[in-house]
């Protein structure tokens, strides 16, 4: 057996603390441990969907918080798992792929308890699960695991089929010894009760396209922001420009006659009365309403509503 010392926080993306453990030269990893870190909020939404769901089915208030995150062959990972236990499974569609959910005995038994009302404070018998409590604790997982396609959906489509639930690894459904999983343990709290571990077995065919996305998404809005720094500037620049802004009275109308008979020292009525509103009109086009007026030694003119907006409020 050889030993590696590397730091937690190169496989781990919740506690940068150091550990010990064994590691299989031989073995590979799939994903590059810095691609996985993009994983981590699609992770915390995961855990803040399921600790809701948890909630609104036990009556108490559940927290789950993301733990280790590491990636191990499907053999590994099946050995590992105690005996009897149980297990809830589902298959990933359209990328294949089993997600599986651990929940170790004592804390399925703790969800029966209290998913039936009782206080859930005592210890747990050292048992396998009855039929109904399998039962019990099947329609918990469910709510766990249909959280697992909205978490993932801003990024990657996917969906689950239907469940199985096991006592035991050698029962659930044929995976290639060889495949690699993302294993991802997760601590849940519940209210007045206590503290369990659960995992959630992830399979590469779907991490694979979700980081892909991740990825696209991230180049994608590195990309949009010097188009978005030049729109900024070009919204400013042309909020700064001058533009020519004229004070007119209404136009009035003159007949042929009346036009061809004006002569130097004739005076054209405007027919505009006395502190009735001019119109301001920029480029030629009519933009607001405006009162002469005076601010200081200088003409000014001061907006005002036009009978038209009045009559348009309620």
């Amino acid at each position: 057996m050889t030993l590696d010392t590397r730091a937690l926080g190169d496989t781990d993306m919740a506690t940068p603390t150091r550990r010990v453990r064994s590691y299989d030269f031989h073995q590979q990893d799939t994903l590059d441990r810095g691609r996985l870190r993009r994983l981590q909020p699609v992770l915390e939404v995961l855990a803040h969907r399921v600790a809701g769901a948890l909630t609104s089915t036990l009556r108490h208030t559940v927290r789950v918080e993301i733990g280790d995150v590491e990636q191990q062959r499907w053999e590994t990972y099946t050995a590992a798992l105690p005996e009897p236990t149980f297990l809830s499974s589902v298959t990933v569609t359209p990328y294949g792929g089993r997600l599986v959910l651990h929940l170790p005995l004592p804390f399925a038994l703790t969800l029966v308890e209290v998913r039936l009302g009782g206080p859930a404070t005592g210890a747990q018998p050292a048992r396998s699960l009855t039929d109904i409590e399998q039962r019990v604790v099947s329609d918990i997982a469910q709510q766990a695991l249909a959280e697992v396609p909205p978490s993932f959906a801003p990024v990657l489509s996917i969906g689950v089929g239907a469940m199985s639930c096991v006592v035991s690894s050698m029962f659930l459904p044929a995976v290639r010894p060889s495949e690699v999983c993302l294993l991802v343990s997760m601590r849940v709290e519940v209210a007045d009760v206590g503290t369990f571990d659960a995992s959630l077995c992830l399979p590469v065919t779907m991490l694979v396209p979700t980081l892909d996305a991740l990825e696209h998404l991230d180049k994608a809005a590195t990309d949009a922001e010097p188009d978005q720094q030049r729109g900024d500037e070009l919204q400013r620049r042309l909020l700064d420009a001058p533009v020519e802004a004229v004070m007119c009275f209404p136009d009035i109308a003159l007949s042929p006659e009346e036009l061809l008979g004006l002569v130097p020292g004739d005076v054209v009525s405007l027919r505009h009365e006395v502190g009735a509103p001019l119109v301001l009109r920029v480029g030629g086009v009519s933009f607001c309403e405006v009162v002469a007026t005076s601010q200081g030694k200088r003409l000014a003119g001061m907006v005002v509503e036009s009978d038209e907006e009045r009559r348009r409020q309620p």
